[in-house]
């Protein structure tokens, strides 16, 4: 059995140094392919630049016209509150004065039917 051990240490001792230098190679190709990666990565961004600045230009040119939409919604905004304020005042007063509005809907109406009956009796 120490024969065993002794004969792994010795295979251990030529392997190791073998295997450091395959691992340093495989090493030094992920860190090439990573730097090739990120020169990419900045030609890229480079080239995208110019795509930027005219996505800027537009969206400025769209800002206008947005402003203008944000005023119209506030004024509808504005509009519809005040209409909404005026109907319910309108119907706070009508509740209030239904009686009223009843008796003064009933005149008319009785004036109505007694100018009908005056117009059939003259004739």
């Amino acid at each position: 059995m120490d024969a065993l051990i002794l004969d792994l240490a010795n295979v251990s001792e030529q392997l190791l140094p073998i295997l450091g230098a395959v691992a340093l190679i495989f090493l030094c190709v992920l860190l090439k392919k990573a730097w090739e990666m990120i020169d990419s990565i900045h030609e890229t961004i480079k080239n995208l630049d110019p795509t930027i600045k005219d996505v800027e230009k537009s969206m400025e040119k769209l800002q206008a016209p947005l402003d203008t939409a944000v005023k119209y919604s506030h004024s509808l905004d504005k509009v519809h509150d005040k209409t909404s304020e005026v109907l319910q005042k309108a119907t706070d007063f009508a509740s209030e004065n239904v009686t009223k509005i009843q008796s003064a809907v009933q005149e008319k109406f009785n004036k109505g039917e007694e100018e009908i009956v005056e117009e059939e009796n003259h004739e």
